[in-house]
């Protein structure tokens, strides 16, 4: 009977084959390095984006609560103001048990000054009507475990009136982190109407004996809102 002996592998074909394991784990593990970092880099993004859209959420938020107040307090501008006073000039959202938006509100009503900066035509002035226009700012913070994590700034422009409900309308807005510069959206006066635009105009008619008459009681108004630069945010 004839034995035969496998031969031990040279040492370096073993220091080759060490090294070629030693590199596959290195490639792997600067693979896996990498995926991980891309993975966290888009988690972040993710929750900034979220943020950013509860804060956005919150701005928007604010001028609907401003008008709520209004509608509460059935038209009453004075009674409104006072509310937002009395609740410390905002309010707050409980998002979760971390989360939470707290929204600060600013109120400029129209204010004539020698600088006048703006003008609304058409204005309803009769004493059941008493058409305002003003502005709304907004400025929303989300905060997670008590720390500001995002912020959003929303001015909106509203005509507000003591009837009918709801008592306010929204002409335009400009959005503090959005691509639109500060340009007017809108006429808070509305529209005459005419073959190519629809009468936005408030209307007020009088019954009487003979049938519907009118009571409109237009006025344009200059006034400045003290808005750095021409014009303002709003018109």
């Amino acid at each position: 009977m004839t034995l035969r002996f496998a031969s031990a592998p040279p040492r370096p074909q073993r220091g080759i084959a060490l090294i070629s394991v030693l590199l596959a784990i290195t490639v792997i593990v600067a693979v896996l390095a990498v995926m991980f970092d891309v993975g966290m880099s888009s988690l972040r993004r993710a929750a900034e984006q979220m943020r950013a859209l509860q804060a956005q959420a919150g701005a928007d938020a604010g001028a609907g609560y401003f008008r709520g107040l209004l509608a509460q307090n059935k038209g009453d501008l004075q009674a409104t103001l006072a509310a937002v006073r009395q609740a410390d000039g905002g309010t707050a959202l409980q998002i979760d048990d971390e989360t939470s938006v707290k929204i600060k509100l600013s109120v400029q009503l129209p204010a004539p000054s020698a600088q006048s900066n703006h003008i609304d035509y058409a204005l309803q002035r009769n004493a059941g009507i008493a058409e305002t226009p003003l502005q709304v700012t907004s400025t929303a913070t989300v905060t997670v475990n008590g720390t500001a994590v995002s912020s959003r700034t929303q001015t909106t422009l509203l005509r507000t009136f003591r009837t009918p409900a709801p008592y306010s309308e929204i002409v335009g807005v400009i959005d503090g982190g959005g691509p639109v510069g500060t340009l007017s959206p809108g006429d808070a006066g509305g529209q005459a109407g005419d073959r190519d635009a629809t009468d936005l105009r408030l209307h007020v008619y009088r019954q009487g004996t003979s049938g519907l008459t009118s009571a409109d009681e237009f006025e344009d108004e200059r006034w400045s809102d003290d808005n750095v630069g021409a014009g303002g945010a709003l018109p």
